[in-house]
């Protein structure tokens, strides 16, 4: 319990610990967002997704290991996804759900080139925000973005 009019946590306790997390982003990666056209059917009827996208974030990155691939087979097709914790500067412009991911420079250089879908924020953020955590997978199944 604190000492009245004290309290455990500094006003500026993120600022002072923001160095240590962006320190960690050895990586760097870029972020867009598919915009206008939703896509297009071609002539055997097989959909193929919008390809104009603009730049959300390109910057420092930290990309966390990924967890083991996942299978599943819907109808006759086995497919994997792996997931992945994408760690990215606490000030990055919103991130939404289905922006992608593009690995640019990495100390693993198989990491590099990789495309990863957003899956969703990893949490709020808090009352203390050191960076923007993001979920995110790679289909390992379909090369088509």
């Amino acid at each position: 319990m604190p000492l009245g009019g004290h309290t455990p946590i500094h006003p500026r306790w993120s600022q002072h610990h923001r160095p240590v997390a962006i320190g960690t982003q050895t990586g760097r990666c870029r972020i867009t967002r598919r915009t206008g056209s939703t896509g297009t059917l071609d002539d055997n009827l097989v959909w193929h997704p919008g390809t104009t996208r603009i730049t959300i974030y390109a910057g420092t990155c930290h990309i966390a290991p990924p967890a083991p691939v996942t299978y599943t087979t819907p109808g006759e097709r086995r497919t994997g996804t792996t997931d992945y914790q994408v760690a990215i500067a606490w000030d990055a412009p919103e991130i939404l759900d289905g922006d992608d991911v593009e690995v640019l420079d990495a100390e693993d250089p198989e990491l590099v080139g990789r495309h990863l879908r957003v899956t969703g924020p990893l949490g709020d953020g808090g009352t203390q925000q050191w960076e923007r955590l993001l979920t995110c997978v790679q289909d390992t199944t379909s090369r088509e973005r």
